[in-house]
């Protein structure tokens, strides 16, 4: 089984709310283009410092992670609108180091409904939504 491979588009979403008040031009939008590595023993999109310094996103807290090779603590940032292909999602990113790539992790993928063919090496929209965006909520009643 491969690595699976997506283009994901980053903005800030400060940047986003100044435009759509008409504060600011659309190409003031701070935004990053890349490919990152799907890895769903990640949870959120883990961006590298220089990455979430060009966005210009706020440090939010720390939080320790286990990593394959340790422990370690990983800032969270705020403020990221994360694009997939046609699907975006507000959510915190953190920060990883400078020698990891860009990892998209499973609650982005959750939110944007996507799943992993490990064996195509893609990502599809979830089969079990026949390829529509879709979010699940389930409501459990106990009395």
């Amino acid at each position: 089984m491969g690595q699976v491979i997506e283009k994901v588009i980053v903005q800030n979403l400060e940047d986003i709310f100044l435009f759509k008040r008409g504060e600011c031009e659309k190409g003031s939008i701070r935004t990053i283009k890349m490919e990152a590595i799907v890895d769903t023993g990640a949870s959120l999109l883990c961006l590298l410092p220089s990455a979430i310094r060009q966005l210009g996103l706020h440090d939010s807290k720390s939080r320790c992670v286990r990593t394959a090779n340790s422990v370690v603590e990983r800032r969270i940032f705020k403020g990221a609108n994360i694009i997939i292909r046609d699907r975006d999602m507000s959510m915190s990113v953190m920060e990883s180091d400078e020698t990891t790539p860009a990892l998209i992790g499973c609650l982005v993928l959750e939110a944007l409904d996507f799943v992993v063919d490990p064996v195509a090496k893609k990502l599809l929209p979830n089969p079990d939504h026949n390829g529509e965006w879709m979010t699940d909520v389930f409501l459990s009643q106990t009395r």
